[in-house]
């Protein structure tokens, strides 16, 4: 009877990771649908035709470059959970979590890859979350900075229709965060989850909080973190950047740097695969304000995800050969298991 439980409920979970995935390809595809039908297919086959491969192959060279520094970003928060990993183990793992949420998975499965890959070769959970979590938050932040940043310097990205969207994730963000590093806050809140959730439910909850609380005394490590994230987040902008040159886009970086983070936020919500049809929803619609031609705007975007996806098979490359030996039942790390 148990082995049927257990099976019923294997069945049951892939049914749902399936029905996930055909949602997700379903929103992607209706959305990348509807943008073809709204787009001249004449004018778009010739922007590709004309594409610059030299610029095109400079924006898979700054997706590269972010990663890289998103690997650094991650690896300083592992150890600021002094989870014993070194910079090549974070890197790696770092690669493959990109390569599931570009390709496969979408947006956050990457991230509980890396979750994953971590309790392998560390025997923690609730710290790695804590990390990843700091990871994706931090870099979330630093994307409405700089979107914000541009909106109050340059007044011509100062939309209404964007604001809307970035002051209230921003001051969101720094609510969420208040929440995390502050013990009286954090408290009521686990109170609170007590009450609405289920016992293990708020005690994994309990527990994740607890971790992220330890950052709370480590500002220089949060500092530094921050300082490379907005490097990382500048980089993701270039790779937009230099895909918009390569099709012909004629408008200042900008523009990219006020356009692109709202698309990434919002493409950052789990309803798609890799975020493909809703970030190029928005950033045609917000260059379709300042007098960008649709076909050109998509160009724009659908290369920008060529060169990200091209990028990412690196971490494809690292799945497939890395070698991760599982913790010992003592709970030691031994050393070098990732080959």
């Amino acid at each position: 009877m148990a082995q049927d439980t257990k099976t019923g409920d294997g069945v049951r979970s892939v049914l749902r990771t399936a029905g996930d995935l055909v949602a997700k390809l379903l929103v992607s595809g209706g959305l990348i649908y509807w943008l073809v039908a709204q787009s001249d297919l004449a004018t778009f086959g010739d922007i590709v035709q004309q594409t610059d491969a030299g610029f095109f192959v400079l924006a898979a060279v700054f997706f590269v470059l972010s990663n890289a520094l998103g690997a650094i970003q991650w690896f300083l928060l592992l150890r600021g959970q002094a989870l014993a990993v070194s910079l090549w183990q974070a890197v790696v793992l770092y690669w493959v979590g990109v390569f599931f949420n570009n390709v496969l998975l979408g947006n956050i499965g990457g991230d509980g890859m890396r979750i994953y890959d971590m309790r392998r070769l560390t025997g923690e959970t609730s710290r790695a979350a804590a990390a990843t979590f700091m990871d994706r938050f931090i870099g979330l932040f630093s994307t409405c900075c700089l979107a914000l940043g541009a909106c109050a310097i340059v007044a011509e990205v100062r939309r209404p229709g964007l604001l809307s969207l970035l002051i209230p994730v921003w001051l969101a963000l720094v609510a969420l965060l208040a929440m995390g590093l502050s013990q009286r806050l954090g408290a009521l809140v686990q109170r609170l989850l007590r009450h609405l959730l289920p016992a293990r439910v708020a005690e994994i909850f309990g527990e994740l909080r607890r971790n992220i609380v330890i950052y709370r005394h480590k500002a220089p490590l949060l500092v530094v973190v921050w300082c490379v994230s907005l490097a990382v987040q500048f980089s993701r902008i270039l790779v937009y950047w230099s895909a918009g040159v390569a099709v012909g886009l004629e408008v200042g970086l900008r523009y990219f740097i006020a356009f692109q983070p709202a698309a990434a936020i919002v493409a950052a919500v789990p309803i798609s695969v890799g975020g493909l049809g809703v970030r190029e929803s928005v950033l045609v619609e917000l260059f379709g304000g300042v007098g960008v031609d649709e076909s050109l705007a998509f160009a724009t975007s659908i290369l920008g995800y060529a060169a990200g996806i091209l990028a990412s098979l690196l971490g494809g490359i690292a799945f497939v050969v890395r070698r991760i030996q599982p913790v010992a039942a003592t709970g030691r790390q031994p050393p070098d298991k990732i080959a």
